[in-house]
């Protein structure tokens, strides 16, 4: 659930970066198209990496670096998402760190493979 709930955040991204660069550039991102392609990535293969559990561990630590920057773009609104708080990435952030530590558990890819890296 956790790494599905990045991909469709992340591919309006990859289909349109122009549009997603102008939201990156006015939040002080740039530049902007760079950071577009390198989210909407992060956001639709990082997530679906985790939801399948390939890779986990791997797969988790660019989502929680991004994750972690929309905390601190987040920051300056407060604690609820209905005002565009940090609840959301801070929740999803949590749920990513224990995939860190714990990795994907028994099934998973990594587990289906027999190792976890």
């Amino acid at each position: 659930v956790a790494g599905l709930s990045l991909v469709p955040h992340g591919y309006p991204k990859l289909l349109d970066p122009a549009r997603s660069a102008a939201f990156f550039e006015e939040s002080g991102y740039e530049p902007g198209l760079l950071w577009a392609v390198v989210v909407g990535a992060t956001e639709v293969f990082g997530g679906l990496m985790l939801a399948a559990g390939l890779l986990t561990r791997l797969a988790c630590i660019p989502i929680l670096l991004f994750l972690l920057t929309a905390i601190t773009y987040h920051w300056e609104f407060g604690f609820l998402w209905n005002n565009r708080g940090i609840e959301y990435p801070l929740f999803w952030a949590i749920v990513v760190f224990h995939f860190l530590v714990h990795g994907g558990g028994r099934y998973s890819v990594d587990a289906w493979l027999g190792r976890e890296v």
